[in-house]
């Protein structure tokens, strides 16, 4: 019996000596099991910052990039503004010189009605009613642009007027106002020829200095910029008080 008790003692103490010697094997598997992990795991991570610093850089490229093409954008549209902006500048200083213009035509009329005798009969009966019809004519192609701003109506207003009264003493005017008209609508051949009009063949008109000035304007939208320089240059040399000369000179500055 006893030595069955030592026996059952011995077999125990070695049972229990085999499973406290197992459990280090075991541990130290899964130590290295945890260290490859580990490994691996810090290996994706590296690849991962080094993906996600290519990203940032990419996008930070793209953003200067964006930027860029944005300051151009505004550079542009920077140079399209100032180019409107001298554009309106100077379609408002030809409003007032329109008008400066309407109310000397009128002064002048009313001065030329005063100085006439009610009783005196200058011209012939026939030649009076030409009279009345061409100032009637002229008045009503202005009055469309200054009143009614019927631009498209003025210019065969004063189409029609040029026509029937070629030796009329506005004619002058006529052709540079039919020019204005042509000039506004972009059609700038058109408008040349009847500032050209005014300029050869009405020297003396005071229309002639705006009219080398349209000119000037027109051959430098068309980049002929030695005319225009010419052009311009003309206006100050043979009309230096006029305000076409000032309007040139910031014209010629520019170049």
């Amino acid at each position: 019996m006893k030595l069955n008790m030592i026996t059952a003692t011995s077999v125990a103490v070695l049972f229990s000596a085999s499973i406290y010697a197992a459990a280090p094997v075991e541990e130290a598997g899964s130590s290295s099991k945890a260290v490859a992990v580990t490994s691996t795991a810090s290996s994706l991570s590296l690849e991962q910052r080094i993906e996600r610093l290519e990203r940032m850089l990419q996008a930070r490229n793209q953003v200067q990039l964006d930027l860029q093409n944005q300051v151009e954008d505004m550079s542009n549209s920077m140079s399209t503004l100032v180019g409107q902006l001298e554009q309106s500048n100077y379609q408002i200083e030809q409003m007032i010189e329109r008008q400066r213009e309407i109310y000397q035509e009128m002064d002048r009329r009313f001065a030329q009605v005063q100085s006439s005798p009610v009783t005196a009969k200058s011209t012939t009966d026939s030649a009076a009613p030409t009279a009345a019809g061409e100032d009637q004519a002229y008045d009503a192609a202005v009055a469309l642009v200054m009143q009614d701003k019927d631009y498209d109506a003025a210019i065969p207003a004063f189409q029609g007027f040029i026509a029937d009264y070629p030796k009329s003493n506005y004619a002058p005017n006529a052709h540079y106002w039919l020019g204005q008209l042509q000039y506004t609508r972009g059609q700038r051949d058109a408008a040349s020829e009847q500032f050209n009009k005014v300029v050869n063949d009405y020297p003396q008109s005071n229309k002639v200095a705006e009219s080398l000035l349209k000119l000037g304007i027109i051959a430098q939208f068309q980049n002929n910029n030695e005319e225009a320089k010419s052009l311009f240059a003309r206006v100050v040399k043979e009309h230096p008080n006029s305000a076409a000369a000032g309007l040139a000179q910031n014209r010629l500055a520019q170049f």
